[in-house]
């Protein structure tokens, strides 16, 4: 917490102490807290570089000007810290190169240097001509999180995880309906809204600067709309060493490194080019009895390939309906995604392991999903359709919408978002929303009035930054980075692997990759026989084409035939949510027991009821 004007109280600094042991899970290996008049930090650590006791958080500099609380890792602290020989560094640990960086070069330039992920908050004390000044800063990315609240009584409140803040009585408890519905239109709930209301997000590239006079928020980084290029020969040759680069970068650690394997192209990729860096490595597989689910096979075939120390956790539907209240327990935001970080986490740790790395980021930014081939293919009819006269439009949208509800088809009844215009925004509604907007409005409840409302926010809130209004697929792209790569996969990824005390890494999402990647012209990272090619190529390794040319799965649970497995069980969880219409919900469930709803639209009725 920080106070520009008046005084860190006694009941302040008690209530940064008990958010911090709320978040224990995140750092079980040493804790530390400093306060004084104008701030109290507190720290939970994760020892992974210098296990010494000269790496423990807060961290100051050598006159105790300067703290910092860090959670993340800083990849490139070792070049940093030859830059910055001026200085007397106590420590071996990446989290001092940010207190003398900022001492050298400011907050915009350190942080143009960083390289890794990263949530920090650095505080400066005050002197006789300058008032006392905080800074809180998050990756360009948002691989690490960072939630605060500016309180009625001026405190600016922050932490890792929301059930810290609300647990600590640093923040209200009052929901955010406008985040719920967020939630049911999109699958998790869109930043920088939270589902505490007034508690904010701190957006991937942003710090916040605070001193006596005010609070800024500034943008110091952003995923920008790729740009064109003539030749791809070069793109690749950059994509190639950036990769090895990165790869590098994420193996250092005084501490075992393991890599979650599936049978797909992004994670034999990780180990391909990781096995090149590193003698050993550590290798964790899920595995189901449903053989069609299933990525033992093609999982085991890597692992034998770069002879890493496999482990295959096998989880049935009993074992599903054992972790539901642990799973709950742990989500922080409501989501419709994670149990499978949470187990794959959970066997990692039963493996010993601390840092893990993921192919998180790759299906982004490699277009790995089918839909770049259906926006692709079908370019030309959606332009079209956006130029074609409105009531010709909203005709056909309102017949595939009737034609939906008639067959069931919900995915159909998503089309209802084109209504308001064929833009990248309401094109991700449709292709990758999860409710129906008229479905939202039953659930909660909504007038007419207020669900167009909180529609035209969301939309506001998807609508890419730098790419232009047209329908195109690197609009679209622009949208999945920001929605559903950060609100979902890097969330939900942080909050369930930390919660079993697992550090994942994510070297697809090095700036230098992101940048080669996604420089590389659309009609180059689209094959009809591979997925992400480029990839492939830059990988160069049998056994990752392989995979790349075999049906994508993805990393997915048997949910649906467990849930209806277990589906007396979990319809009375979907029903006990306060903010959802009770029969609006149990016609739902029924729709989902007769097959005409997606298992995740029911997944998430249980998770608002089930965190109740």
């Amino acid at each position: 917490m920080f106070r520009a004007q008046g005084s860190i109280s006694s009941q302040d600094a008690e209530a940064v102490r008990h958010a911090t042991e709320l978040q224990k899970h995140r750092g079980p290996d040493d804790d530390g807290f400093f306060s004084d008049a104008h701030a109290a930090l507190g720290h939970r650590r994760l020892a992974i570089i210098d296990l010494s006791p000269a790496g423990r958080q807060p961290m100051a500099n050598e006159d105790k000007t300067i703290w910092v609380v860090f959670n993340g890792e800083i990849y490139n602290f070792k070049d940093l810290h030859r830059e910055l020989q001026s200085h007397r560094f106590s420590s071996c640990s990446d989290t001092e190169v940010i207190i003398h960086g900022y001492e050298e070069w400011g907050i915009d330039g350190l942080l143009k240097r960083l390289h890794g992920m990263f949530a920090f908050a650095l505080y400066q004390k005050g002197t006789a001509n300058r008032s006392p000044r905080f800074i809180l800063a998050r990756d360009s990315f948002g691989i690490k999180p960072l939630y605060y609240y500016a309180r009625p009584d001026g405190g600016l409140a922050f932490a890792s995880e929301l059930k810290a803040l609300h647990g600590a009585a640093l923040c209200s408890r009052e929901p955010d309906l406008d985040a719920i519905s967020g939630f049911l239109l999109l699958g998790s709930v869109p930043s920088p809204l939270t589902a505490i209301r007034d508690v904010r997000c701190l957006m991937p590239g942003e710090y916040i600067q605070a001193d006596c006079r005010n609070i800024s928020v500034r943008q110091y980084s952003g995923i920008d709309e790729p740009q064109k290029t003539e030749d791809i020969l070069p793109a690749e040759d950059k994509l190639r060493s950036a990769l090895g680069n990165s790869i590098a970068r994420h193996l250092v650690s005084d501490v075992p490194v393991g890599v979650f394997l599936s049978g797909g192209v992004d994670s034999a990729a990780l180990v391909s080019m990781a096995s090149r860096l590193h003698t050993r490595l550590s290798t964790v597989t899920v595995v189901f009895d449903e053989s069609e689910f299933s990525e033992a096979r093609p999982a085991r075939m890597v692992a034998e390939r770069f002879r890493t120390n496999h482990t295959e956790v096998r989880i049935t539907s009993a074992d599903f309906l054992a972790s539901i209240p642990a799973m709950l327990s742990a989500m922080d935001q409501p989501t419709n995604d994670g149990l499978n970080t949470f187990v794959v986490s959970r066997a990692a740790r039963g493996a010993g392991l601390k840092v893990i790395l993921s192919g998180l980021g790759a299906d982004e930014i490699f277009w790995g999903y089918s839909h770049y081939r259906r926006l692709m293919r079908h370019g030309a009819s959606i332009r079209r359709l956006a130029s074609a006269p409105r009531v010709v439009r909203n005709g056909l949208i309102h017949a595939a919408v009737t034609f939906g509800k008639w067959r069931g088809r919900e995915s159909w009844m998503r089309l209802d978002a084109l209504r308001g215009g064929i833009t990248n925004e309401n094109l991700y509604l449709s292709m990758r929303g999860f409710y129906a907007p008229s479905q939202v409005g039953r659930l909660l409840g909504f007038g007419k009035a207020q669900l167009n409302a909180a529609m035209d926010r969301h939309r506001l809130a998807l609508r890419p930054q730098t790419a232009s209004g047209r329908p195109s697929t690197n609009g679209f792209n622009a949208i999945e980075l920001r929605r559903y790569m950060h609100d979902q996969l890097l969330r939900d990824t942080d909050v369930f692997s930390m919660s079993q005390s697992i550090e994942v890494r994510v070297p697809f999402l090095d700036r230098t990759v992101a940048a080669a990647a996604l420089a590389i012209p659309p009609n180059s990272k689209l094959d009809p026989s591979t997925n992400k090619p480029n990839l492939v190529r830059a990988v160069n390794d049998d056994l990752v084409s392989a995979a790349a040319r075999r049906r994508k799965a993805g990393f997915s649970f048997p949910l649906d035939r467990w849930m209806k497995r277990h589906a007396s069980q979990l319809r009375e969880m979907a029903l006990q949510s306060p903010w959802i219409d009770r029969k609006e919900a149990s016609r739902l469930w029924t729709s989902f027991e007769a097959n005409r709803l997606h298992w995740s639209r029911a997944w998430a009725l249980v998770v608002l009821g089930g965190r109740n």
